[in-house]
């Protein structure tokens, strides 16, 4: 694995010579966040710019809360069971960002998974990436400063101005979302320079938050007060959970990501470490959120139910399973795992 980006961006380079007339497919992970999302199209847009087929491939359309950063609708296609086969027959390379492993891409899992050249850059802490061209640094504070890195790598490869206006907006969506508005742990000096550099490019930090943290809707504001009123204390107040059903999501006619934030809100109680918000999914699967403060590593934790993500913020899944049981399992394993720490 190249320890630097200049090296990282060189072997890539390298290797866009062999793609020729086929396409650089960009995998994020399944149900993207800000970071996904502005990470690769801000990736896509620049391999464009740079001469390059590129395209970004999702399970499932960019959600509405992310409809702020105006993405153009030819930098992305929707994998479904009737283009699959037309995806795999134009790919000439798979780039994933934000992730690394194929089962964390839903539908579109298949299509990397089959990907002769693969290139990976990711920053989360629990990665098993199997490509020889991966670049992985947990201590970024997002995909999206990563990314910025290999662009002005690939501007000095190839002589061209790659970055402009959009793609600086929408890397510091990802830089915002990732870092909590600069304030988690993962925010570091190099954040704060790359924030630089991408506000210097025209990058609107301040509408950014307000999508990204402030704004809301009548059924967002129920469905946190139904999850609030169920929310239980476990280990002298070091632990909180509280579910999300989907009959909640139906009678507060809350609307798609109402449910994200609501373990932040648990974890933000003083004496709490372990916050959980555990959420019914319309396929049956248990998703759950995990945020914790110092003392709890979120992603160690993570791992031991199968899941991964950061220190301080990681997410994993139940199948097959009732999502009370589930919760009692979760604050079991929390306990036992806390005691130990």
């Amino acid at each position: 694995m190249p320890a630097k980006m200049s090296d990282f961006a060189k072997q890539v380079y390298a290797c866009f010579a062999c793609v020729k007339n086929k396409e650089i497919q960009i995998f994020p992970h399944a149900r993207v966040d800000g970071d996904a999302v502005g990470s690769a199209c801000s990736l896509a847009s620049g391999l464009r710019k740079a001469g390059l087929s590129a395209r970004v491939m999702m399970d499932a359309p960019i959600p509405p809360r992310l409809d702020f950063m105006h993405i153009p609708e030819d930098l992305y296609s929707v994998v479904t069971p009737d283009n699959e086969s037309q995806a795999k027959e134009e790919q000439g390379a798979a780039f994933a960002v934000d992730c690394a492993e194929a089962h964390r891409m839903g539908g579109c899992e298949a299509i990397f998974a089959q990907a002769e050249t693969k290139m990976v850059i990711d920053h989360h802490v629990s990665v098993d990436s199997n490509s020889e061209l991966a670049y992985i640094d947990p201590k970024a504070a997002s995909a999206s400063e990563l990314v910025y890195a290999f662009l002005r790598e690939l501007e000095t490869l190839t002589g061209r101005t790659l970055l402009d206006t959009d793609m600086a907006n929408w890397l510091m969506v990802g830089i915002q979302s990732d870092s909590g508005k600069f304030s988690f742990e993962n925010t570091n000096p190099a954040t704060f320079r790359t924030a630089a550099d991408l506000l210097e490019l025209g990058a609107n930090v301040t509408d950014n938050a307000y999508h990204l943290f402030d704004e809301s809707s009548e059924g967002k504001v129920l469905l946190q007060a139904r999850a609030m009123s169920d929310m239980k204390i476990f280990m002298d107040g070091k632990i909180a959970i509280t579910k999300i059903t989907l009959k909640m999501m139906d009678e507060t006619k809350a609307p798609d990501g109402a449910a994200d934030g609501i373990a932040n809100i648990l974890r933000d109680i003083d004496t709490v470490l372990a916050a959980f918000a555990v959420r019914e999914s319309e396929d049956g699967t248990i998703r759950v959120n995990c945020r914790s403060k110092v003392g709890f590593d979120a992603a160690a934790f993570a791992q031991t139910m199968g899941g991964g993500g950061h220190h301080r913020a990681s997410g994993f899944t139940g199948k097959n399973v009732d999502i009370d049981t589930f919760m009692d399992e979760i604050v079991t394993k929390a306990t036992a795992f806390l005691e130990q720490q």
